[in-house]
């Protein structure tokens, strides 16, 4: 039998988090849940018919406020949902060594206060198969990722699914360190996440130059829409990534709108769409350092896995891209210029540039990649508000 606990104050959500076990419902009564200390889950693992469940009664009513995280720690089945975050200068979720947790439907807009800190946090050893479904980011100009996966110093968090959430308005600029996704840091890039990014809306994420930053191997980025957002998806560190079925679209005139910037080994870009971009549509960049063949150089240096590697074998294939002030880019980092690509029917709808531009001869292999006719464009289907985040079906 599910047991109910109904909590109105800070006072009584915390004593709630500490009685309830595996199973349980804790509901939070609209209004303001204002606290200096975290609410920490510890060591409670249900299961699939036996969750942990934190809701609020009515979505978006219920504001988590003051300096404190909800920090689940080597957990298993717990769900977050409906919360209105208003915290201040930390995380508003960590999940540390935590799997099968579900976030889902709650608001996060920060207050900004100048510091530096990211809304939700995914780190700890054994952590992975969470949900982050339905959520709004946003707005946020403090530094630091809106969402980040840390790891535990070796592995990535793996098999964590990001969907359906909203992220918006991010900046004003700065030069690193405002993510809307970080996957990743350069200490644990070798390690596989087999991640999920899909069907979320980016939309003014202008925060850095990096959207979202891939920093592991193997993971997936689909389906996803960017709408005038100054920046790109960069594939920084880590190899075997997929991006495919996304789609930029720019308004011609906000400076550093971008697609693609791909580093490291056998990343395959595919069925993508961009349009009116600024920055670069496709960059396959050259590199200051050379991991290999394999990429996985035997004992690489913390300053070596900083750097930007060569590509190899970068696959792409099939995308679209209309009225960009640049194509596809090959190689402008020195002094590695891209080894073993396939740049492949790829279509450009602009007749003042070629196809593919190269800074420097590289021996990638390009068949049919050409400027077509305007007639040919076949327009892709482009996320809104109303198919994302809490109020989403």
């Amino acid at each position: 039998m599910t047991t109910i606990y109904w909590v109105s104050s800070s006072d009584e959500l915390a004593a709630a988090i500490g009685r309830a076990e595996p199973g349980s419902s804790i509901l939070l009564a609209d209004g303001v849940y204002e606290r200096n200390e975290d609410y920490i889950i510890e060591g409670k693992v249900g299961s699939d018919t036996a969750k942990l469940s934190i809701r609020a009664v009515n979505k978006g009513k219920a504001t988590i406020a003051g300096e404190s995280s909800i920090r689940i720690l080597n957990s298993a089945y717990v769900e977050v949902w409906g919360l209105h975050f208003q915290v201040e200068q930390r995380e508003s979720i960590i999940l540390d060594g935590s799997r099968h947790v579900r976030i889902a439907r709650n608001r996060f807009e920060p207050r900004q206060v100048g510091a530096e800190y990211s809304l939700l946090s995914v780190l700890g050893s054994g952590s992975g198969w969470n949900r982050i479904e339905r959520n709004e980011f946003g707005p946020k100009a403090d530094l630091g990722p809106l969402v980040v996966f840390d790891g535990d110093g070796e592995q990535i968090s793996q098999h964590d699914v990001i969907e359906y959430n909203y992220f918006h308005h991010i900046g004003p600029r700065v030069v690193n360190g405002l993510e809307a996704i970080r996957l990743g840091l350069s200490g644990i890039s070798l390690s596989n996440g087999y991640i999920t990014i899909q069907h979320n809306l980016f939309e003014n994420c202008d925060g850095e130059p990096e959207i979202i930053s891939v920093k592991s191997c193997y993971n997936t980025v689909r389906y996803n829409t960017f709408l005038n957002s100054a920046g790109q998806v960069t594939a920084r560190h880590g190899h075997g990534n997929r991006f495919h079925n996304n789609v930029f679209i720019g308004d011609g005139v906000k400076e550093e709108m971008g697609g693609f910037r791909i580093y490291g080994n056998d990343h395959h870009i595919f069925d993508n769409y961009m349009e009116n971009l600024t920055l670069d549509a496709l960059l396959i960049d050259g590199g200051n350092y050379d991991g290999g063949l394999d990429g996985y150089p035997e004992t690489p240096t913390q300053e070596e896995l900083r750097k930007h590697w060569r590509v190899y074998r970068a696959n792409v294939v099939n995308n679209t891209i209309v009225n960009c002030r640049h194509g596809i880019t090959l190689g402008k980092r020195i002094p590695y210029a891209p080894e073993q690509c396939v740049i492949a029917y790829n279509r450009i709808f602009s007749k003042e540039q070629p196809a593919i531009y190269e800074y420097r001869p590289s021996p990638a292999v390009c068949i049919n990649n050409y400027n077509a006719d305007v007639a040919d464009i076949r327009y892709p289907a482009i996320l809104t508000r109303i198919d994302v985040g809490p109020d989403s079906d």
